[in-house]
Formats: C-alpha cells, structure tokens, sequence
C-alpha cells in the first residue's frame, strides 16, 4: 500500500535566538534556540541550513513534502533579505525560498 504524500508550505521565522516553523496546511509547528543568525545576518551558513533541514525534517515526518519556506524575520517587512544570507541557508538546507 503506497501513502500520498501531502505537499505543504512552511514559514520560516526567524529572531536573533530562535527559528520557528510552521506548516501549512497541517498547522504543525515547532521552534529551536539558535546562535547563528546575529545583527541580522546569518553568520553561519552551513550550521543554519543544517539546523533548518533538522526543523523541517522533524515536522514533515513521513506523509508530508515540504519543497518551499516563506520567510521572515523580527526585523519586519522592510528588511530586505537578500542581505541577510537566510535565502542562501534555505537553499543549501534543500528548499525553495518564497519571499520577495
């Protein structure tokens, strides 16, 4: 017997010391403390794609595909984040980034 997997959307949020994500639309969410994400910039690119892919992963579990994360970040919608580095982590993580 061969389960569908359902396909979602997360959103990716993130503060100088945590990460949350939530999917939709299963409504699943989960947070962790992180310490690469400082002035508004990541300062660790694999250690955050490691830990966003960890996050993900968790959530997802079997019966769900998570392809894409919309982003954001405690700076607001006037923070532009192609200077942040955090489109570049989800990338290397494995997903698509869906902010702009």
């Amino acid at each position: 017997m061969s389960r569908t997997k359902q396909e979602e959307v997360g959103d990716l949020f993130v503060t100088e010391n945590s990460m949350t994500v939530k999917l939709m639309p299963s409504r699943k969410v989960a947070s962790r403390p992180i310490h690469w994400f400082q002035d508004g910039a990541v300062t660790d690119q694999r250690k955050a794609a490691k830990e966003i892919a960890q996050l993900v992963g968790r959530l997802q579990g079997k019966s769900r595909i998570v392809r894409g994360l919309t982003l954001g970040t405690d700076k607001g919608v006037d923070c532009d984040l192609s200077d942040t580095g955090l489109k570049e982590a989800v990338a290397k993580a494995g997903f698509t980034p869906l902010s702009e």
